[in-house]
């Protein structure tokens, strides 16, 4: 029976095998779980959400805050919130770790994360960056000896293969990436569709008008039951881009009262027009998605 389930996981390629290589090691006792779920973080303004497949696999997808120009923000919510958050969940390590772009507002928490809860696979965007925040992740990986590969649209990473949990790359296209991150750095942004059984979650990390263009011009199966709204719900979030999603739950990781403006009032008047429930991070805290076939439960974490 192993050996069939390895045949099924090798068409996906190298990022279903890392996956397995750990299966009957350190995520036997997870095995118990009945459910998937994600959890979206309130770091402030920044981004961090964590995917947890019934068989214990995770799959952390930026981690970062506004420094505002002080220095050891993200070791400091890394500490102070993130590592406590995931406590909670009972998670001890992660399965892979994916930052979206270099921005250190998702990913100033990286590095003390990746040595507290070792990653087997690190998936890098396609934009690169001179900033100190991302040549401390990209030193981290190094030393640790992170398996690293950068995300391409088309990659599929299987979290829990027997449940149907599986996370896929919808951008940025390779052609793209480096043309756009000269002009607009945020649609190189790396686009996530994660499918939880029936129920699946658009990651969008900062991608604006352009990325989101794109998305829609590509063909791709951008609609979600639950939507990671981007670039911290900002006026530059396309209202066809929004329809075209038709969330049911829209997550606005933003931090209260930031000086940036953001969420901006007429994308959250869009979002709710289309009948979404819309979760702001920095007012209402962290949420736990919970999913169970085609059901789904929303819960505020403190």
């Amino acid at each position: 029976m192993r050996e069939a389930f390895l045949q099924g996981l090798r068409r996906f390629g190298l990022l279903g095998l890392v996956l397995l290589a750990g299966y009957c090691g350190w995520l036997t006792e997870a095995e118990l779980r009945s459910s998937a779920s994600v959890l979206f973080m309130d770091v402030g303004q920044g981004k961090g959400a964590v995917v947890i497949a019934p068989n214990g696999n995770t799959l952390l997808v930026d981690a970062g805050t506004q420094a505002y120009g002080r220095d050891g923000v993200g070791e400091q919510v890394a500490t102070s919130r993130i590592l406590p958050l995931l406590a909670r969940m009972g998670i001890r390590r992660l399965s892979v770790i994916a930052v979206t772009h270099p921005d250190a507002d998702h990913c100033n928490a990286v590095p003390i994360l990746t040595k507290e809860l070792p990653p087997r696979l690190f998936l890098a965007p396609a934009r690169e960056s001179n900033e100190g925040d991302w040549l401390a992740v990209k030193a981290t990986m190094h030393q640790l000896c992170v398996r690293t590969v950068t995300a391409q649209v088309g990659q599929r990473l299987w979290l829990d293969a027997k449940r149907g949990v599986v996370a896929e790359v919808l951008g940025p296209p390779k052609a793209k990436a480096v043309r756009v991150s000269e002009i607009a750095p945020n649609d190189a942004s790396t686009v996530f569709k994660v499918r939880l059984g029936e129920v699946s979650v658009l990651l969008t990390g900062d991608i604006g008008e352009t990325g989101q263009r794109w998305l829609l011009q590509s063909g791709a199966d951008i609609q979600a039951t639950i939507l990671d709204v981007p670039h911290h719900g900002s006026q530059h979030n396309l209202e066809t881009f929004l329809f075209a999603v038709r969330p049911e739950v829209a997550v606005i990781s933003v931090g209260r009262q930031n000086p940036f403006g953001h969420p901006d009032p007429k994308t959250v008047e869009t979002l709710r027009r289309i009948g979404a429930i819309v979760w702001l991070t920095g007012e209402q805290g962290s949420l736990k998605v919970t999913v169970q076939g085609r059901r789904w439960t929303l819960t505020g974490v403190p």
